[in-house]
C-alpha cells in the first residue's frame, strides 16, 4: 500500500505512497505524512520551491521532503547526504541540527580547542558573525577548529581576521588581563561592563 498511487484534489496531481498514509494540508498546499501531520509547521508555499541541493521541484517530487529548523525545505536523502560534509542550511547557513545535536558537537569542539592551544606566533585576532543568532562580536581569539559565539555558545560563525602573530598575542593578553581586572572589581552593572570592555578593546587596538 505504501507504493500505491492516488490522486489528490488539493495538490491537483497524482502522488504515490497510499491515500491512507497522507493528509492534504490546505495551508502548505501539499500532502503531509499522517504520522507527522499534527506536529508539522504550516507555512504557505514552503514546498513551492526547488531542493537547494539537487534543484528538483519539491512539490512534484516523489522523494520525501524534510523541513529544517530554519523552516527551509529539502529532500530527506539530500539532507542525509549533505550532513556528511556540512551541517549548515545551504540557503541561510543556519545549523540544520536540533538543539540537542548541536550541543553534542559544540561540547566536543570546546574540549578539542582547550586541548590544542594555538602557538604564540600563530595567534590571530578575529571579528565574528554568528550565522545562527546573527550577532557580531569583535576582538576574539582565533582557533583553527572554530570560534564560538558568546551569545548562543555555537560554533557556526564566519570570521574576519584583523591581527596576526605576536602582535595579536600581546593584544589579546592585554585585553584578557583588563577583563579579569574588571571582573575582580565586582561591578554588577552589566551594561557598563560591556561598554567598558568595548572601550578597552578599542583602546588596545589603537595602541593607546
Amino acid at each position: 500500500d505504501n507504493d500505491l498511487p492516488y490522486h489528490c484534489e488539493g495538490c491537483g496531481i497524482c502522488r504515490i505512497g497510499g491515500r491512507d498514509n497522507f493528509q492534504h494540508c490546505l495551508k502548505c498546499g501539499i500532502c503531509i505524512d499522517k504520522s507527522i501531520f499534527q506536529d508539522h509547521s504550516c507555512q504557505v508555499g514552503k514546498y513551492m520551491s526547488k531542493c537547494p541541493v539537487c534543484y528538483e521541484d519539491l512539490f512534484s517530487s516523489r522523494s520525501a521532503c524534510h523541513e529544517l529548523p530554519c523552516k527551509h525545505s529539502i529532500h530527506w536523502h539530500c539532507f542525509c547526504n549533505l550532513l556528511s560534509v556540512d551541517i549548515r542550511c545551504p540557503i541561510c547557513k543556519k545549523t540544520m541540527l536540533s538543539a540537542e545535536e548541536k550541543e553534542d558537537i559544540w561540547v566536543g569542539l570546546r574540549e578539542d580547542i582547550d586541548a590544542q592551544p594555538v602557538p604564540r606566533d600563530q595567534t590571530r585576532v578575529v571579528d565574528i558573525f554568528c550565522n545562527d543568532c546573527e550577532i557580531r562580536d569583535r576582538f576574539r581569539r582565533w582557533h583553527p577548529l572554530g570560534v564560538s559565539c558568546r551569545n548562543c555558545s555555537g560554533f557556526n560563525t564566519s570570521l574576519d581576521i584583523t591581527m596576526v602573530g605576536v602582535e595579536a598575542f600581546n593584544f589579546l593578553e592585554g585585553l584578557e588581563r583588563r577583563e579579569r581586572d574588571n571582573d575582580g572589581n565586582g561591578n554588577d552593572n552589566d551594561g557598563n561592563d560591556n561598554n567598558n570592555n568595548n572601550a578597552d578593546s578599542n583602546d588596545l587596538a589603537e595602541g593607546r
